[in-house]
């Protein structure tokens, strides 16, 4: 579980833009876009989930900037400007060791936030069927939109059938994703805390 979980923080160090654009993996639907807004001017550090947000099990464990050296190409040619994360760990001792709720936020230029989605689901998901599928299996799912954008997926460790849930979306220039490696009830504490952090995008 601890090999799984630095797993885990690295491949959300770049996940926006973690793998350039490809086709989908899936069907296109599970990408639900709405109009575009306009630009926020925000900080991404006043976006984060707050503890009081977050369910009492949880525990508020690292945060910081992210920074441009950290992410991909993808992210960086697409204007990204700025950037925050938080993590936070259950507690419950009657759930797997290091399970946690990741919040990753970045700020674009103009309407590239959106782009990020689908770079992030379509191309995660097209990744590891082209390059990884011996190791991994991964399968999108139906989510109803939040913001401008967005999508979500599941992938599996076919090694230890450990799993990871992510959530991605975008409102106006920025885009966040959420990722948890706990169970489907946890995934649907993720979704409701991805609807949380979007109101927070003004």
């Amino acid at each position: 579980m601890i090999l799984f979980m630095t797993f885990l923080i690295l491949l959300s160090a770049g996940i926006a833009g973690c793998t350039s654009q490809a086709p989908s993996a899936g069907p296109a639907s599970t990408i639900t876009p709405a109009p575009v807004a306009n630009t926020a001017v925000v900080s991404p550090a006043n976006l984060v989930l707050q503890p009081q947000e977050i369910p009492g099990n949880f525990t508020l464990v690292e945060k910081g900037e992210r920074h441009a050296s950290d992410l991909s190409d993808w992210a960086r040619d697409h204007g990204w400007m700025s950037g925050y994360y938080v993590v936070y760990r259950k507690n419950d001792p009657a759930a797997p060791s290091g399970t946690v709720i990741r919040q990753n936020i970045s700020v674009y230029a103009e309407k590239n936030a959106t782009l990020a989605v689908s770079d992030t689901i379509d191309g995660f998901a097209d990744w590891i069927v082209k390059e990884n599928a011996m190791n991994q299996s991964v399968e999108k799912i139906s989510i109803p939109a939040i913001g401008d954008a967005t999508g979500s997926l599941k992938y599996i460790n076919k090694g230890d059938n450990s799993g990871v849930y992510m959530i991605a979306f975008a409102k106006m220039n920025v885009f966040e994703d959420i990722q948890t490696n706990g169970t489907a009830a946890d995934y649907e504490t993720a979704k409701q805390l991805a609807t949380i952090a979007a109101a927070k995008i003004r």
